[in-house]
């Protein structure tokens, strides 16, 4: 019975980090007129397809390697076969890194008002004397949304036909481990290519 509940704890537990590593909201746009089933190749739209939208720091320039290299993985895994020349290829790629300061401000009541120095009520002998409202707590916290775009183009006919976007508040944990950011975002975003 033991190793039935270490085994569904384990198993919760790697089910649990799983869904926290992603972390990553996806939306997707894409036309749907355009016949994704033909699709069989691609390439990137030149050798170097990564924009960079408004970001807060510069960045590293070995992310747009990192990009690539996981997005043809995962390409691969889904069927698809990378060509070296996009004027061959069914539909060409390429990708907007970005982020953005936000700050949150949170607003809460507090019961520390109309309490004297000592902790005691005012008005000692009395029932409830001390409290003249509620006082308000605000928190503000600032924090670092990233995004990550891939935008697929059709070849024969040069124009955009799907859009998908990845956002996520961005931790230390993220930085650290930017493979696994990477990969999570990408994930999280061609999860929804080709569109249904």
């Amino acid at each position: 019975m033991q190793q039935i509940i270490i085994r569904f704890t384990a198993v919760f537990a790697i089910a649990l980090l799983g869904g926290c590593a992603t972390g990553f909201e996806a939306t997707y746009d894409h036309d749907p007129a355009n016949d994704f089933a033909a699709y069989k190749t691609f390439a990137w739209v030149s050798e170097n397809p990564m924009k960079v939208g408004s970001v807060e720091r510069i960045p590293s320039p070995l992310l747009e390697s990192q990009i690539m290299v996981t997005v043809e993985s995962a390409l691969g895994a889904k069927g698809y076969k990378i060509v070296p020349d996009v004027e061959s290829a069914d539909f060409a790629l390429s990708f907007t890194i970005g982020s953005r300061e936000e700050i949150k401000v949170d607003s809460y009541p507090s019961m520390s008002a109309g309490y004297s120095g000592y902790g005691y009520p005012r008005h000692w002998g009395g029932w409830g004397g001390a409290y003249y409202g509620y006082g308000t707590e605000t928190s503000v916290r600032q924090y670092t949304k990233g995004m990550l775009a891939i935008d697929v183009f059709d070849v024969a006919e040069h124009r955009p036909v799907w859009h998908g976007v990845g956002t996520k508040t961005i931790t230390d944990s993220d930085r650290k481990d930017s493979g696994g950011t990477i990969q999570a975002a990408v994930d999280a975003i061609l999860a929804g290519f080709p569109p249904p």
